[in-house]
């Protein structure tokens, strides 16, 4: 492999560590700033929301730039291992990618907890309880089904990079292994909540450790890097 192909991978190496770091990094602060799930389970959740209009937005912004960068990791994970196996390497593309989007989508649905809490004239039309309950309608929308196939979806594509990764040897194999493990709990979490009506809550707990892997693996790229096998070039 020449030189300049080889500051091309470790270029996109770098980007995808930086962005799996920021990643995590990022979604720690929307539920420090604002923590909506929470919010939404209590009674008072639409005037707790309106009296802190800021900071729920601030926390939404936050959030939806984290998907931005989901968008950006996708990109760069697909180029460094599509030289392993294209075909996989699309398809781990296409699922986090559309992890991204929908992401996107539970953004929307947030931010629509606002209209009917805006007091427009044309929502005179509606008793204050009817509209409360609207809003309520979208963030559960959002926060509940909408994250639950968001984690399903994210999960599949992790498990494939994760996978790409093991086969290639790029990173230390009990990596890959610990990631496609992570990947997997989510998937799993994501399901059993779409199929069951009240999923056991402790639940959420078996995907503690994926978010300490997402963390190793952006540091592990941006200074470590990868093992640049000769086989395999961009």
């Amino acid at each position: 492999m020449t030189n300049s192909l080889i500051n091309v991978k470790n270029n996109y190496t770098k980007i995808a560590g930086i962005t799996y770091a920021l990643i995590i990094i990022i979604a720690t602060f929307p539920p420090l700033i604002f923590d909506v799930g929470s919010l939404l389970k209590a009674e008072n959740a639409a005037a707790n929301i309106v009296g802190q209009e800021g900071l729920f937005r601030l926390a939404i912004s936050i959030e939806f730039l984290m998907f931005v960068l989901v968008m950006v990791l996708s990109w760069a994970l697909y180029v460094l291992l599509k030289p392993v196996n294209e075909n996989l390497a699309l398809l781990g593309l296409i699922f986090r990618f559309g992890e991204a989007l929908l992401g996107c989508v539970v953004i929307m649905l947030y931010l629509a907890i606002l209209i009917p809490l805006s007091g427009a004239e044309y929502l005179q039309a509606f008793e204050p309880a009817q509209l409360q309950a609207l809003a309520r309608f979208f963030g559960n929308l959002g926060g509940g089904v909408g994250y639950h196939i968001l984690l399903f979806i994210m999960g599949v594509g992790g498990v494939v990079y994760c996978y790409l990764f093991y086969i290639s040897n790029y990173i230390p194999r009990i990596l890959s292994v610990w990631g496609i493990i992570t990947y997997a709990t989510m998937m799993a979490y994501g399901f059993l909540n779409i199929v069951l009506h009240n999923a056991p809550s402790a639940l959420v707990y078996a995907m503690i450790p994926g978010a300490l892997f997402e963390l190793t693996i952006g540091l592990w790229l941006v200074f470590k890097g990868i093992s640049v096998n000769q086989n395999h070039s961009i």
